[in-house]
């Protein structure tokens, strides 16, 4: 009887084992489809209704709309999402997904141009391999990616690594998709390096192994080919490998191919070649080499073949292509400062960690110092809640406060308008006795959770209430509001370590002393320096578009901090309009 039961529970064990991995059957289907079919992965999971899944199948979706974006060359835009999904498999590694989340985070920054955070999560997702894990397909592809982000970097010789152990996992599983895909990279890395023979044999290496693959896996090693023959200036080489080649490579490669073509042909003295692939590029939606297009065009041999007025606009159209391009590395440069700051700052906090946790060990030992630490802890703790009780209830009180004045501010403003003024200065009176309700002793039946929640609640009321507040004129009228303004108006950034913060930081505080000390208590102390600034910023009625030109992030990243925040104090979305109301009313 004892051995029955004891096979019972280890079945049940096993069975609730199982099914905790289990996701529903629909997302199942489109885990399977999703590498081949990305656009139909995309358009199954639309059909799918978010708010019925589970947490786990939550999570799940949302990975699945990463990877399908990813797949299907959407670019990412964002990372609130793929910060979600890393952060639940970190916790959830039974999943057997945590890899992939990882990689999928250095793909998503990688979109977003920050290339220290995305060197960081694949190197991360390559550390969390084992030397005997089956999936080396997926770690082929986090090599492969980080030896193409290496070398869009210029980091040639530490990209070369990377590609060569991606290229050692195709040639063990015969993969020759991948080796060609890989061999392609690794020439195209000598190719930028300069290096041209190298770069000529990889790339003839990947051109004989494509002999069964679809012709344009060939015909992009012949435009590499081609390029390398022109920098040597083998041109009749070059020009018997770029014929047709634009026509049969793949459109991702398409502008690459028109614009070794046109250089080659003019090169060769084909004028009217070279001007037809110099056209083709030149209309072609993808911005890519649009600068080549234009130089074929405005090249003295090319230039006697253009009427003037097209030669005109051409020379219009080129400036305002180089303007643009010089605009957009001088934002590429601030923001690759703040991310090389911000990952040397992520760098000596980790080091920090790690010499911290060395004197923990050291001192693990010591049961009289670990027992003074533990009631240094409890006491510490206990004193915190009962001080966040005191300062909720302190809250509520002067939430009520506020209630019944803005009440009497609007009876009296009906009358005339020196009531109105007598009712403020009451209300200034009211305000400094508020002031006073530190001391409230707290009552012994609410809970801090129960407290916070009327918070909540007495807020939304006024906010409801009173959906429109003004800036106040002591932030209005000082310099930092001015300083913050001028930033705007002339598209400057405001870097996280900029000294300006502070200052705004601290008119705020003078203008709402409780500000901040009251989103610690909507937010159960997790405030974090992100959400302080973007407070901050609201605070000062800056828009969306107003905070992304600050912080040069993309209006949706801005909505999507708004959004996180008013997670964190209501526990669910209720709109960016409320949540900037919600911190004006502060």
């Amino acid at each position: 009887m004892i051995y029955r039961t004891i096979i019972l529970i280890t079945s049940l064990f096993l069975i609730s084992g199982c099914s905790k991995n289990k996701h529903d059957e629909r997302l199942s289907h489109i885990a399977e489809i999703v590498s081949e079919s990305p656009e139909k992965a995309l358009s199954h999971l639309d059909s799918i209704n978010y708010k019925e899944l589970s947490d786990d199948d939550q999570h799940f979706y949302d990975f699945l709309v990463i990877k399908a974006k990813d797949k299907g060359y959407i670019k990412h835009t964002s990372d609130s999402t793929i910060l979600c999904v890393i952060k639940y498999y970190s916790s959830h590694k039974e999943n057997n997904i945590y890899s992939e989340a990882l990689y999928y985070g250095g793909r998503v920054y990688c979109d977003m141009g920050d290339s220290p955070t995305a060197l960081q999560y694949f190197h991360k997702a390559l550390e969390n391999f084992s030397d005997n894990t089956p999936n080396l397909n997926l770690k082929a592809n986090i090599l492969s990616q980080t030896g193409r982000l290496l070398t869009d970097i210029r980091l040639y010789d530490e990209a070369i690594p990377y590609i060569e152990k991606a290229i050692e996992i195709g040639e063990h599983y015969k993969d020759t998709i991948n080796m060609v895909y890989d061999l392609q990279l690794l020439g195209g890395t000598y190719l930028r390096n300069k290096k041209y023979h190298i770069a000529e044999h990889y790339f003839n290496k990947a051109f004989n192994l494509s002999c069964n693959l679809p012709v344009s896996y060939k015909a992009k090693s012949r435009m590499y080919l081609a390029e390398i023959k022109y920098e040597l200036g083998e041109i009749d080489a070059a020009l018997n490998l770029i014929r047709d080649t634009p026509d049969l490579v793949k459109p991702v490669a398409r502008n690459s191919a028109l614009a070794a073509a046109s250089e080659i042909y003019l090169a060769k003295g084909l004028l009217d070649s070279a001007y037809i692939y110099a056209n083709k590029l030149l209309h072609s939606p993808d911005p890519t080499n649009k600068e080549t297009a234009y130089q074929i065009m405005l090249s003295p041999k090319i230039q006697k073949l253009l009427p003037l007025d097209t030669l005109n606009q051409y020379f219009s159209d080129y400036r305002g292509l180089l303007e643009t391009y010089y605009d957009n590395n001088k934002i590429q440069l601030a923001i690759n400062q703040q991310n090389l700051y911000n990952y040397q700052r992520h760098k000596s906090e980790r080091e920090k960690v790690i010499l911290h946790n060395i004197k923990l060990i050291k001192w693990i030992f010591n049961i009289s110092s670990i027992c003074l630490v533990l009631v240094i802890t409890v006491l510490y703790y206990k004193n915190k809640s009962n001080k966040t009780l005191n300062e909720l209830h302190v809250a509520l009180k002067n939430i009520d406060k506020l209630n019944a004045n803005i009440s009497a501010i609007r009876q009296n403003s009906r009358k005339d308008e020196t009531n109105v003024t007598i009712t403020n200065n009451n209300h200034q009176q009211e305000d400094t006795e508020i002031d006073d309700l530190g001391e409230t002793s707290l009552p012994p039946t609410n809970t801090e959770k129960e407290l916070r929640d009327k918070l909540r609640d007495k807020l939304l009321s006024l906010y409801n209430d009173n959906k429109t507040v003004g800036l106040s004129q002591i932030i209005l009228n000082s310099e930092v509001y001015k300083k913050l303004q001028e930033l705007v108006k002339h598209k400057q950034m405001l870097s996280y370590e900029d000294s300006l913060w502070d200052e705004l930081e601290n008119i705020v505080i003078e203008s709402s002393p409780k500000f901040k000390d009251n989103l610690q208590l909507l937010t159960q102390c997790r405030l974090t320096t992100i959400d302080l600034h973007t407070a901050l910023l609201i605070k000062c009625h800056l828009s969306p578009s107003q905070m992304a030109v600050l912080l040069r992030r993309s209006k949706g990243a801005i909505v999507s901090r708004r959004e996180s925040l008013c997670l964190k104090i209501f526990g669910k979305q209720l709109g960016t309009k409320v949540i900037d109301g919600i911190i004006r009313l502060l």
